[in-house]
């Protein structure tokens, strides 16, 4: 399986794969971090570095791959 995908993988399936789970990631912690405000105040920098961090993550794990090997027609 894993020769199949490395043998139909295309130049732009990386950029897809990064701008995809990125953009996924930010707005998720944007949301996480709107959330946040008006039950807590504004949270420490290094709160919203870690969830930032961790949802680009998630994103460059779970959403990149599906836009990186989505067929294109």
């Amino acid at each position: 399986m894993a020769f199949t995908i490395a043998r139909h993988f295309e130049r732009g399936a990386l950029t897809r794969l990064v701008f995809a789970g990125s953009a996924w990631g930010l707005t998720l912690a944007a949301g996480f971090f709107a959330l946040n405000v008006p039950q807590c105040g504004l949270p420490c920098p290094a709160d919203v570095a870690a969830t930032t961090a961790i949802c680009v993550g998630a994103g460059l794990l779970t959403i990149g791959p599906f836009a990186a090997f989505a067929a294109r027609h």
